[in-house]
Formats: C-alpha cells, structure tokens, sequence
C-alpha cells in the first residue's frame, strides 16, 4: 500500500509541571512571537527571569488540567481518528509526525526521525487556521531550512475559511444557545481570540485580518442578535491588540448584555485560556451580574473536527 505522511505543527505545551519554565523560556526568548525590542542576548535574559516568575505563579492553574497541557493529548487523539479515514478515502495509508516550537517534541526533532524516509504524498500545516507570522510563521521558520522526508510535498499554512471547520464552530454556537434556553436571535456572540503585540500588525500582519474574515463568515451563519470581537492572553511588557476580552466582557454586563456565547475562535483546543482564563477567570465574574453566559465547547479530538482537519489536507 502507498503511504502518505501528515506532518502537523503546532505551539505546544508543558507536559509536566517541571516543564513549564522550558517552555516559558522558549515563548519568551522567541522574538518572532513577541519582541522586546532589547536585543538577543537581553531578551533571551529577560525570558529566563519571566520564565522563573511565571512558572510559579502557573503551576497551579497546570495542576488543575492535571499537571500538563491538553493539547498534545488531544492533537495525538485527533491523527488517530484521521488515519483509518483517510485510507478509505484514498485507499492509501498514511502515518502521522508532530513537531511544536517551544516544547517537545520540537520540530527539529520529529523531522530528525523522518529524515531520508520517502512518502508520495506529505501534508504540511500547522493546527493554527489563521496565519500569523508570530504562529504559523514561527513554525515554518523552523521547518523550511532542516533536512526532510521526500515526497510530494503538499503545503497549507492557513484553513480558517474551510467550511467542514467552520461547520464544527457553528454547530457549537448552536448548542450554546440551546443550553442558554434562547434562539441565537436573541443571543450576543463575543468571538474571543488570543491577543498579539500591535506592532505585528503595524507590520502587515495577516492575522487580524483572518479572524474578522472568519467573523463575519460565522455571523452569516449563525444571524445572532449581536455580536463582538475581543482579544485575550496579553503578557510581557509591550502593547497588545485590543480591545481586551476580560474588559469587554465587563463592558457588556454594565450595560445588561444577556445570553452571550463566548466563542474562542483562534483555539482549536482546550488549554489554559479556555480551561482557566475563559471558564474560571473572566466567564464567573460576568455570571455575578445575574447574566447568561457560556463558552463553546472547543473542538478538540472530536469527530467532526477529524473530518474537517482531514478536508483541509485533501482540498
């Protein structure tokens, strides 16, 4: 039988608590995601003193998702259900190989084993279906200069219009309403996506540009009585994209905004800004207003995802 590859990227996560300062350090001291404007060598200094700090101060939001990331588990969970999919599709088989930025297994790494193996087809993308040059960016920055498997090598570094995805973001949308009692018509969407440093975009960045794009298209779907757009997951000391989710949340419970749906659109899976930031920080404090409010469930390992992630590669 042929054999195809999927390669995926992704930014990954600690997979213990001993581990969260490696990956802090290695977020921090990466000045394509965020730059402090300082100079290598400061801001790889600057990054191990927040690494340090911050490792402590997160520890126990990672112990509550049981002492690591959930996305590895879940993105592992996810290319098992694509496989037997996909060979009945194609009729041929396919194995999978995963490579992150900031924790293991690095990209240099999972290609280091796939060196000199040959496939007919090898799928590449990342599990960010907006492109940004700080996410998508950063992963390819990586993979295009190190050594890989021949094949025909088949490239997508951005998804965030395919339908079947975005079919798994409105289906939620909709059984968020249903467990708020109220038709979509008389819901708020608050689309949540995680913040950048502005001067990403005063650099022709693309992502803001995707995530209205995608907005817009999940407005037409779903026609809720109103809608926003916010941004989370600021830190480190530079100026980020706004308006910032946690204000805009308060914002809406001033003004008596009932039955919102919180919808984390740049996350594909569940992590510490929905499991923590979203669920335990900011989503409580809007309930104390007497108010509606619920978040998607996030697409995860799901079937209907596995489906979509596997239209992307095909079409």
């Amino acid at each position: 039988m042929k054999k195809d590859l999927l390669y995926i990227m992704y930014m990954g996560g600690p997979d213990s608590i001993e581990g969260i300062e490696e990956f802090l350090y290695n977020l921090f001291s990466d000045r394509t995601i965020i730059d402090f404007h300082v100079g290598g060598l400061l801001q790889n200094f600057i990054a191990r003193k927040i690494a340090k700090k911050r490792s402590v101060k997160v520890a126990p939001e990672y112990m509550k998702l049981g002492g690591h990331s959930p996305q590895l588990p879940h993105l592992k969970k996810l290319l098992k259900k694509i496989k037997p999919e996909y060979q009945r599709i194609t009729g041929r088989e396919i194995i999978s190989s995963i490579g992150m930025c900031y924790y293991h297994p690095y990209i240099k790494d999972s290609l280091k084993e796939l060196e000199g193996q040959e496939f007919e087809n090898i799928y590449v993308t990342t599990m960010y279906p907006q492109y940004s040059y700080t996410t998508t960016g950063a992963c390819f920055d990586r993979f295009d200069p190190l050594p890989k498997p021949k094949g025909n090598m088949i490239v997508k570094k951005y998804w965030h219009m395919n339908e079947k995805y975005n079919k798994c973001i409105t289906d939620r949308i909709f059984s968020a309403a249903e467990k708020l009692g109220k038709p979509l018509s008389e819901c708020h969407i608050l689309f949540s996506a995680h913040s950048l440093p502005e001067y990403t975009v005063a650099k022709g960045d693309e992502y803001t540009h995707h995530i209205n794009e995608q907005a817009a298209y999940l407005i037409s779907k779903t026609n809720p009585k109103s809608h926003g757009l916010a941004f989370q997951s600021r830190t480190g000391p530079v100026k980020w994209v706004s308006p910032y989710t946690d204000r805009e949340l308060k914002r809406l419970a001033e003004e008596g905004v009932d039955n919102v749906i919180v919808v984390p659109i740049s996350f594909v899976s569940d992590h510490i800004e929905t499991l923590i930031e979203l669920d335990e920080q900011y989503i409580p404090e809007y309930k104390k207003s007497g108010l509606n409010i619920v978040r998607i469930e996030s697409l995860n390992d799901s079937d209907d995802f596995a489906a979509a992630i596997l239209d992307v590669i095909l079409n």
